[in-house]
């Protein structure tokens, strides 16, 4: 099969990518090996939350200070007006698929962790940020943590401890509570056996969620916010939101869960709809696991389900992840990206991978490792020699920390942009 671009990885970044190439008339294929870290993540969009270890409230021009000391990190390779571009055509995307992300303007906001702790980001979902939440939040004193009984992945008692912990907190009452959900009563396994994502399903019932609505109202009577893990529905979650907070006369506020995140899920969905919609091919459930190269460009790339079938395109884009996906490979003192056997940044020591502390301030160092490219995002072979074809984004790239810096999805959005912008460009020379 021959596409004008072939994408490899089907999470944040490959599908940003994707999404722009086809809408500028590509022929693009996304090859996707299973689930992505959107499974796993906080729905929300962190563009830059801490610099030295401190909060950052200005990401914008807290990226001025990022990309003027760090000359190899991602950021700085992209510049800021392509990061806020970027960030804008994604925003743009997900609410054609009904997915509304709301800002704090140029400034960061804070979401609630399911610890009950408040992280720095950019983008939430609306049932996580809007201007109701902030007008609120300036008035609040009093919230009501819910719980459904026999669902074990959330605590609220914990999160309203921590909760109240915090300076923000200190004039405002804070309660847990947990209510029933008869409906859990009727199907086949037993409560403590479901997920966020089961409880999901349940929530698509128009009618369990009038009985919901009433179990919160009473548990949560004179609250300024009712906190509630994030499984308000997967496909119809603007309608029910809407629908809970009329019938309880409160404002309903998500908090992620354990994985799987319904939060990032919805993302997940909302832009594989919008790639499919476009005329994008996505190959579900295969990987790639060698490529043809010859004098520093790909010819073709071959997969586990088809060893023997060539995939061709003009370009590529390699935005497998880091080690949780399977974008690099860790051997004993040895890191490795198995695909095109590209040159990576990272200690040879195996001692030097990790801190001696699991929650150490500065992280660990192994965050900071990945495929080394040029400005332009290409990524250089064993041999010090630039792959001419083939892109860079997201997780696989080096010299960034998105834990430390709280970045990881703003620096997926932004160089997946960036890749798809320079193959575009030379697509359209071609032409």
């Amino acid at each position: 099969m021959k596409f004008d671009c072939i994408i490899i990885g089907g999470g944040i970044s490959g599908l940003t990518a994707g999404i722009r190439c086809v809408k500028e008339g590509l022929h693009t294929a996304i090859i996707s090996s299973g689930m992505s870290a959107l499974h796993f993540s906080s729905g929300s969009i962190d563009v830059l939350g801490y610099i030295n270890n401190k909060v950052v409230y200005k990401p914008f021009e807290a990226l001025d200070t990022l990309t003027g000391t760090i000359a190899q990190h991602p950021y700085t390779k992209c510049g800021k007006p392509l990061i806020i571009e970027a960030l804008h055509f994604f925003k743009q995307e997900c609410e054609t698929q009904n997915v509304y992300l709301f800002d704090n303007e140029n400034l960061n906001h804070f979401h609630v962790t399911a610890l009950g702790t408040l992280k720095p980001t950019y983008f939430s979902q609306r049932s996580v940020f809007n201007e109701d939440v902030y007008n609120r939040f300036k008035s609040m004193k009093k919230i009501v943590i819910v719980n459904f009984e026999g669902y074990r992945d959330f605590h609220p008692q914990l999160a309203a401890a921590q909760l109240s912990k915090h300076a923000l907190f200190a004039n405002c009452e804070i309660i847990a509570k947990s209510i029933d959900m008869p409906q859990l009563q009727d199907l086949t396994r037993h409560p403590h056996e479901f997920r966020s994502i089961d409880i999901a399903r349940i929530f698509e019932d128009e009618e369990n969620v009038y009985k919901i609505a009433d179990a919160i109202r009473l548990a949560a009577e004179g609250a300024d916010f009712v906190v509630i893990p994030a499984f308000m529905g997967i496909h119809n979650f603007n309608q029910i939101h809407n629908m809970l907070q009329s019938r309880t006369r409160l404002l309903i506020y998500e908090v992620p869960t354990l994985p799987p995140s319904i939060l990032g899920l919805r993302i997940d969905n909302a832009l594989k709809s919008r790639f499919a919609q476009l005329g994008g091919v996505f190959i579900a459930g295969d990987k790639v696991v060698r490529a043809e190269i010859n004098n520093d460009v790909v010819q073709a790339v071959y997969t586990a389900n088809h060893p023997e079938n060539p995939l061709e395109a003009k370009f590529y884009i390699l935005s497998t992840g880091s080690f949780f996906s399977g974008g690099m490979i860790s051997e004993f003192n040895n890191i490795y990206e198995p695909i095109f056997k590209l040159k990576l940044h990272y200690e040879p020591e195996r001692n030097k991978w990790y801190s001696p502390q699991f929650f150490y301030k500065n992280s660990h160092p192994f965050l900071e490792y990945g495929v080394v490219t040029d400005e332009n995002l290409r990524p250089y072979d064993s041999n010090n020699n630039i792959i001419q074809n083939v892109y860079c984004s997201g997780a696989i790239l080096a010299h960034y920390n998105p834990i430390r810096e709280g970045c990881g999805s703003g620096v997926a959005i932004s160089t997946a942009y960036k890749a798809a912008n320079q193959i575009i460009s030379l697509y359209k020379l071609m032409r």
